[in-house]
């Protein structure tokens, strides 16, 4: 039979020191002496909010998303990369040749023609080293940007290739002098519409296509 001593919570075991653990209004969480919440609590001594373990997601914040890493660029990108590369580079000369070597003719506003030209070829070799930097790290905008620029490149030296000998005879027949083109030049610009249609093509080979799909969000 137990004496008042023995029983927890009556007034006799009160006397001795032994408190029960508070709780909260439903039964659970216990509150020690010091106003610490239990396991589940938030607060801590006096009330303060506890800190938080890490990794803690706030009611209404969460996580930051991050793009998954793609890894290492497979050996058809870096190829796409080198070859759009060395494009951008070639086109660049062959512009410079192109200005040096072609005859202009004596009149007015010729050496501003050749300025411009100049300046446009910078413009444009710097396209190419920007679009070969980015398929390089997998932004499938910059390999479609690049396919339609092979496409408008294509086209525009078989035009010129074409057309070409159409034009010369045409002036010929009329009596007009055309300034001859160089060959070097030529060749040089079907060397670079070659190499940028080389490194496309390798960005839409099978081995390159996961590369360039989008990555899913990580947390």
């Amino acid at each position: 039979m137990s004496t008042p001593q023995d029983t927890p919570g009556t007034g006799q075991g009160r006397e001795q020191g032994w408190n029960p653990p508070a709780t909260t209004g439903s039964g659970q969480n216990p509150v020690g002496p010091d106003g610490t919440q239990g396991p589940s609590g938030q607060r801590g001594p006096y009330g303060y909010q506890a800190a938080q373990p890490s990794g803690y997601a706030y009611p209404g914040g969460g996580a930051v998303p991050q793009q998954a890493d793609k890894g290492p660029a497979p050996k058809e990108v870096m190829r796409a990369y080198y070859l759009i590369l060395a494009a951008g580079i070639l086109y660049l000369v062959s512009s410079i040749i192109s200005s040096l070597t072609t005859e202009m003719p004596d009149v007015a506003g010729a050496g501003v023609g050749v300025a411009f030209g100049l300046v446009f070829a910078v413009v444009f070799t710097a396209i190419y080293v920007v679009l070969a930097v980015f398929i390089r790290r997998g932004r499938n905008w910059a390999r479609i940007t690049a396919t339609v620029l092979a496409a408008l490149d294509v086209l525009a030296v078989s035009a010129t290739l074409l057309l070409m000998p159409l034009v010369s005879q045409a002036a010929e027949a009329g009596g007009q002098a055309v300034p001859p083109t160089s060959g070097l030049a030529t060749a040089l610009s079907v060397i670079v519409m070659l190499l940028g249609v080389a490194g496309v093509v390798m960005t839409w080979l099978k081995p390159a296509r996961p590369y360039f799909a989008p990555q899913k969000l990580g947390y």
